[in-house]
């Protein structure tokens, strides 16, 4: 409901324009009953997006836990199995409102002001997933690459429009080129 509201909202009004008030009242719930599910008002931007970034970083920090399912190969290929894997899982009709209508919304800055927590947390846990086959710089450096690619193909998923093919095909394509940098990694810099 609290979604449902806010995307009219926001439609109608612009982002800026619209308050946590407003959504609630829309919505028929109160104040605290919004942040129940949400932190802030630009929660509600990454609510189709939030549940993958979460499911990766949780793929990621059990995957080195003996479980089923769990990929084998090198690190880079486990990370790309994972990534894969979980690309696959967002559903295709959750294409993310607050960034195919950024224009019509007026959310683009708070998309950018909030995106950055978000993808440092998720650059993190894949440097950690891969930091036992490469050193602290070069593991460091593959979670920036990586989270720049999978940013990348999401970017690609909502602009393609209906005809969109699913998310895991456009992350797959943007993937590729990124990881195959450090299949043969020099060292640290000195």
């Amino acid at each position: 409901m609290l979604e449902d509201a806010a995307a009219e909202l926001f439609l109608e009004q612009g982002y800026p324009a619209t308050s946590i008030e407003q959504i609630t009242q829309r919505a028929g719930v109160s104040r605290n009953t919004f942040f129940n599910y949400f932190g802030a008002k630009a929660d509600l931007l990454w609510i189709d997006l939030d549940h993958s970034i979460a499911a990766l970083v949780g793929a990621l920090a059990t995957s080195g836990e003996a479980s089923v399912g769990t990929p084998s190969g090198t690190a880079l290929e486990r990370l790309r199995a994972l990534i894969l894997a979980v690309a696959a899982e967002h559903p295709a009709s959750r294409v993310p409102w607050a960034f195919s209508q950024a224009e019509l919304m007026g959310t683009r800055a708070d998309l950018e002001a909030s995106a950055p927590a978000r993808l440092l947390a998720l650059s993190e846990a894949i440097a950690s997933f891969v930091r036992a086959e490469f050193s602290e710089f070069i593991a460091r450096t593959i979670g920036s690459v990586a989270v720049g690619a999978i940013a990348a193909g999401v970017a690609a998923w909502i602009t393609a429009g209906v005809r969109r093919d699913p998310l895991q095909a456009y992350v797959a394509a943007a993937l590729a080129p990124a990881l195959a940098g450090f299949t043969d990694t020099p060292g640290d810099p000195s």
